[in-house]
């Protein structure tokens, strides 16, 4: 009889001690949030994210918050495996000690709970709009992330605002599959929290369908097109 595929909090877990691991190296916050978001969105999702990565593998767990490419390929190999090749890598690079420090510090900043407000598109976009204007009149700090830039090249701009109750941090996105696409340029990366847990989307433009040209949020494109129509 085939096991069963692991549960959502089981996946959620791995994805947590992933975070945890970065979190004690020290690794960028960003990267350290966005394995965070994506437990947290596994956690509540009611599909059963497992059934779904061992049908479909990594492609069926498109549009799920927070669950991008390559987070979306670590939960299948994790479904097809039961191992993270990332997870053991960074065992063996972390001290028992710094994992207990890192541990200590999630309890500081938990992710959002099922009951967290839901962010209007609508705010997203406007957010997206004007972290592109301003990157593009240079007014924003750059950072050098340290991730994929070898050159320790400050060339990131990050934008902080808070607007209608929500703070937010806003920038490129700085992932391998966004370089190998070239879309370091058009993928935006949105948190934001509103006193009840950070969470995380990407804003990307849109190459086909009806809002073939338009900005719009991943896992969100229904609410997008609603957006643009009543707009």
């Amino acid at each position: 009889m085939p096991a069963a595929p692991p549960t959502n909090a089981q996946i959620a877990a791995q994805l947590d001690l992933i975070a945890d691991h970065l979190a004690a190296k020290d690794e960028n916050p960003f990267r350290v949030k966005s394995y965070r978001t994506a437990a947290a969105s596994v956690r509540a999702s009611r599909a059963q994210i497992g059934r779904k990565a061992k049908e479909g593998g990594a492609a069926a767990l498109d549009g799920i918050p927070g669950v991008g490419e390559r987070l979306a390929g670590l939960i299948a190999e994790f479904v097809t495996s039961g191992r993270m090749e990332l997870l053991e890598t960074l065992r063996k690079e972390v001290s028992p000690a710094d994992l207990a420090k890192a541990r200590e510090a999630k309890k500081e900043h938990p992710p959002a709970p099922r009951d967290a407000p839901v962010i209007p598109v609508g705010l997203i976009l406007e957010m997206d709009a004007e972290y592109r204007e301003k990157a593009a009149a240079r007014r924003l700090k750059m950072i050098a992330p340290r991730a994929l830039n070898p050159d320790r090249k400050a060339w990131l701009p990050i934008l902080a605002a808070s607007r209608k109750g929500w703070k937010f941090t806003v920038m490129f996105s700085n992932t391998a599959t966004a370089h190998k696409l070239g879309k370091t340029a058009d993928w935006v990366v949105v948190y934001y929290e509103s006193g009840k847990g950070e969470n995380q989307c990407t804003v990307v433009t849109e190459q086909r369908g009806t809002l073939k040209g338009k900005r719009v949020v991943r896992g969100r494109e229904k609410e997008c097109g609603v957006f643009y129509g009543a707009a």
